[in-house]
């Protein structure tokens, strides 16, 4: 393939303007995603929250598998009435609102996070809100084992508190910051950032701006994809109306949809290997066209200062 035919080829990627677009692209980046998987497992760590990182690479893999699945759609018959193939555009929106979740909780946790202090606020916030919501199941804990296993993890809530509080950045931090931190304990959540010596709040939409994602690209992305999932009335006549139509609307919003997955996707994997930067190695073994697909979405979205190496120069 020379340079012309290069360059016609990842345009198609990278605009995905078909379904089959789409999923070539997918297919791309799943095969990059379960190289990782291979070659990389059980590279050398050095903590727990390094661990946890690494198996969010098994979770990304597995969300675009399936969303994969999704989009090639569902027919039913019963007796002799036949419901031809559909794609239902709010269960595509739903899996990958949960990718752009699980992409944005990476990012905050363990690539924005600049020093070793702020990684261990955040990391600790995060896995507080998840043992804390599963105190909610005190009360069917019936065994033994399940009510040592409450215990142990009420200390290590408190060890993880414990941490917070006596590590160097929150002890660094005024009354004000110091609160906000404490309210978010109280709250089971931890989408904060700091901002030189300030705590911001996050919501999941604010998720993109820690993400570094250009100004216009996605700024509401978030609300766009809940109103979808979420059994709102404006769902319900959206559904209605995708289906009423001859122009078969739910074929583009699908489409949509799952460019939407691909780009946030390709956000990830760079976000991956700057954190683990040995998984570049194997990015570079990748073809051209590979290398491009993946590094040339997340280029778009997000600026020259994330891409991943400079292959996207070999198509200017």
């Amino acid at each position: 393939m020379d340079k012309a035919q290069l360059r016609i080829e990842a345009l198609r990627l990278l605009r995905c303007e078909t379904q089959k677009d789409c999923l070539d692209v997918v297919e791309i980046y799943l095969n990059f995603l379960f190289v990782i998987i291979r070659d990389h497992q059980m590279d050398k760590v050095d903590s727990l929250a390094e661990a946890e990182a690494r198996i969010m690479n098994q979770m990304i893999f597995t969300k675009l598998a399936q969303l994969r699945e999704t989009v090639k759609g569902i027919d039913f018959q019963y007796e002799d009435t036949h419901l031809n193939r559909i794609i239902d555009p709010t269960i595509v929106a739903s899996n990958t609102r949960n990718i752009y979740e699980t992409v944005g909780l990476f990012n905050l946790v363990f690539v924005n996070t600049k020093t070793a202090d702020k990684q261990l606020i955040l990391y600790n916030l995060w896995v507080h809100s998840g043992l804390k919501y599963r105190q909610r199941f005190e009360n069917l804990a019936n065994s033994d084992e399940n009510k040592e296993k409450i215990d142990s993890e009420k200390r290590q809530i408190e060890n993880l508190i414990k941490e917070i509080k006596e590590s160097a950045l929150y002890q660094s931090l005024d009354a004000k910051n110091q609160g906000k931190i404490d309210t978010k304990i109280k709250e089971k959540d931890y989408k904060i950032r700091f901002s030189g010596t300030d705590v911001e709040f996050l919501s999941w939409q604010d998720l993109i701006k820690p993400l570094g994602v250009k100004a216009g690209m996605l700024d509401t992305i978030y609300n766009y994809f809940s109103l979808y999932t979420h059994p709102t009335n404006v769902a319900v006549f959206q559904f209605s109306a995708m289906f009423k139509n001859e122009d078969k609307a739910w074929i583009e919003l699908s489409t949509f949809n799952l460019k939407i997955a691909i780009m946030i996707t390709s956000v990830f994997i760079a976000d991956y290997i700057k954190f683990f930067p040995k998984v570049k190695v194997s990015f570079e073994k990748l073809g051209l066209k590979e290398q491009i697909a993946i590094n040339w979405q997340n280029t778009f979205l997000r600026g020259e200062d994330y891409k991943i190496n400079d292959c996207l120069e070999t198509i200017k």
